[in-house]
Parts: structure tokens; sequence; C-alpha cells
């Protein structure tokens, strides 16, 4: 991608009321970001749920010079700046209605593996839920998985520390710039990371961590997820928030159940009872779930599988895109009559194999 396509998303990314929703829509009409950037509010405004406003707004926000400040100062401290229309930014972030319009990256892990698992939970665990992150990292090994989670206190922490010590790559997302980890205590472990995994964030560097970038973050890390595990929480928190978000996406919610009468227990006993998260006993309960084989090479992913060495579910989507040259994820769940969860997780492999390719507006086709 060129460095000016990437330093005009960086601009468009701080244009207040923008959005990726609107972005997708601006893409949709011009094609390529310098279209949108170089057009007139008349032009813009034409775009359908545009409008004048905002067009006016992107064209007297827009600040080239103060993007490509930003632009070198993340180059100089080794980051890796993928905007939205980047090749390389993850599919499961393209996939979502508000993913951001920019990220900020350092690390070693490919942003679009084939298997994904988040964990979240208290910041303060029990004796028991270090025990309980750890059993399910070290059951879950063999099946190539990489792990997401916030790098916050408690769960977050285990997560990450556990994925290492079992040699499981571990991305955190941050609510702040690459170089500002919180809680300090956990600088050394990102700086492991990096070696095996990654770390990730919408917010350059200077940005101001504050309270409210906590749970925005936290979409992402859901996003991100093919299956998110919520370990322990009380009733309200950040991982009831991250929860929802995974439900709302379409991704599969599993929750550690525990005793009615612990009071970090009651989140995730809610999430069970009002049937946002499966009740998880096993990593079998997750495997099982989302149809993941044990031993597949991981890499499979990358060189493109043959036709006859997709899933009886995978050919079910090939055989009805090719029926439908283009089609919209709403019309796949109605031809195919798979559940949401499950379609997203097929889309997915479908793309990450290269057999299909997703568009804006949700728009799926076959790969040439």
């Amino acid at each position: 991608m060129r460095e000016q396509e990437i330093v005009e998303s960086i601009a468009l990314s701080r244009v207040k009321g923008l959005g990726t929703k609107n972005l997708k829509r601006l893409i949709k009409e011009f094609g390529t970001i310098a279209d949108i950037v170089n057009d007139s509010v008349k032009g813009l405004s034409s775009t359908p749920k545009i409008g004048e406003k905002l067009a006016r707004s992107i064209k007297n926000e827009l600040d080239i010079d103060a993007a490509e400040v930003i632009y070198q100062q993340e180059l100089k401290k080794g980051a890796r700046i993928l905007p939205y229309t980047h090749p390389d930014y993850p599919a499961r972030l393209r996939r979502m209605a508000d993913g951001p319009l920019v990220l900020y990256y350092k690390g070693s892990q490919d942003l679009n593996p084939r298997r994904t698992l988040g964990l979240v939970g208290t910041r303060n665990p029990s004796e028991e839920g270090p025990l309980i992150v750890e059993k399910i990292l070290s059951e879950i090994k063999p099946y190539n998985v990489v792990t997401v989670s916030g790098l916050a206190y408690g769960v977050d922490a285990c997560c990450h520390r556990f994925s290492l010590e079992n040699g499981l790559p571990t991305i955190g997302v941050l609510a702040g710039g690459l170089s500002d980890i919180y809680p300090p205590s956990n600088r050394s472990l990102s700086k492991k990371m990096l070696e095996n995994g990654g770390l990730l964030t919408e917010y350059h560097s200077g940005v101001e961590m504050i309270r409210e970038n906590f749970p925005v973050r936290n979409r992402i890390i859901a996003g991100l997820s093919d299956a998110l595990i919520v370990v322990e929480s009380k009733e309200k928190g950040g991982s009831m928030i991250t929860a929802q978000l995974a439900f709302d996406y379409n991704r599969f919610v599993f929750a550690i159940p525990g005793r009615v009468t612990d009071e970090k227990s009651r989140g995730c006993n809610k999430l069970i009872k009002t049937h946002v998260a499966s009740l998880l006993e096993s990593v079998e309960d997750i495997t099982e779930m989302l149809n993941w084989d044990l031993g597949e090479d991981a890499n499979l992913a990358r060189q493109g599988l043959l036709f006859d060495e997709l899933t009886e579910s995978e050919k079910r989507i090939v055989d009805i895109m090719r029926e439908n040259p283009r089609v919209h994820i709403d019309q796949l769940s109605m031809l195919s009559k798979f559940r949401p969860g499950l379609l997203a997780n097929l889309l997915l492999e479908l793309e990450l194999k290269g057999h299909i390719q997703s568009l804006p507006g949700q728009m799926y086709r076959l790969k040439p």
C-alpha cells in the first residue's frame, strides 16, 4: 500500500463522525481513499447517507500534515499502520460494522490467523480463576489457536502469560498507544508478547488513555475472537460488555459457571442464563461448537486448499456463491440455513483459505 494512502487514511480516521460505516459507503462510491480525499463537498454529500454536514466535516477537518507526523512517529517506534483498506487488516474486524478505520500494530503474529480465542474476566480473580485459564490454554494448545485479550490485570494477564508458556501466540489489545502499557506491571509481559504475538490498538501514540477508551477497545477483542470465553466476572463490568459485543457480532461466547453465592460468578451465570453464552465445561465444548479438527496444519489456510479438501459446510457455501456471483451475508444465511455464528466462521475460513473475497457492504464473491 502506498505511503500517501496510509497517511490519508490516518487523516480520515481523525474526522469526527465519519466512522467505518460511512467510510465503507464512500469507498463503495469512489473506489479509493485518494478519490475520497480529493473530491468536493458536493461530490461527497451525494453519497447515500453522507449528507452535506459530514461532507463539510471531512473537507474541513482533514489534516494531512498532522497525519503525516503521526505516520512518521509510529514508523520510528517500529509500528505497522494498517488502514481499513490494507490487505493485512484483520478480516475479522473488516466484517464488523464498527471496525476501526486504522490500526497500529507491533508484533510477529499475522493478524489473520486461522483460529482465534478470546479470554476475558475480572481483574481480581479468585485462586481458581488463573487455574481455569491455564487448564483451558494447555488443552487448546494442539488446535494452534491465537489468543486475544486486553493486557489488563487479572484474567487478561493470565491469558497472555499462560499462552506464552504453552507456545501459543497471543495478541494484547490496548486502550492507548503502543508505548502506553497499562498497568505498568505488564510491561515485561508485553515485550515477550512481541516475540510470539503482538500488541494492537486503534490509538496512535500521544492519545491520552482515558476510562472511555476501555469499552471501545473491548469491541476489538470481541471482533478478533472466533470464540470468547468469560472466566470470572461480576454482573457488571468490561467482561460483560465484551461478551455482549461478541454475541452481537455473531461470535461464539462461552462462560465458566460458578456458585450462585460467588460475586465473581454472577456475570458468567447471567450470561448463561440469558443465552448470551454457552456453558463451558471443557475445551471439547469449544472445538465441537466451532467444528475445529485436531492436528490440521494452520498454514494450510494460507495455501489455498483444493475444493475437495473443503468441509461439507464450506462446499455448501461455495456452491451457493457459484450460483450468486455477488451475494450479501443475509442472503447466504437464508440460502444456507446456517446460524449466524457458524456462517461467519465458515466465511472467514473460506476467505483465509483463499476461496472467497469479502467486499464492502457485507457482500461476498468467489475469488477469480
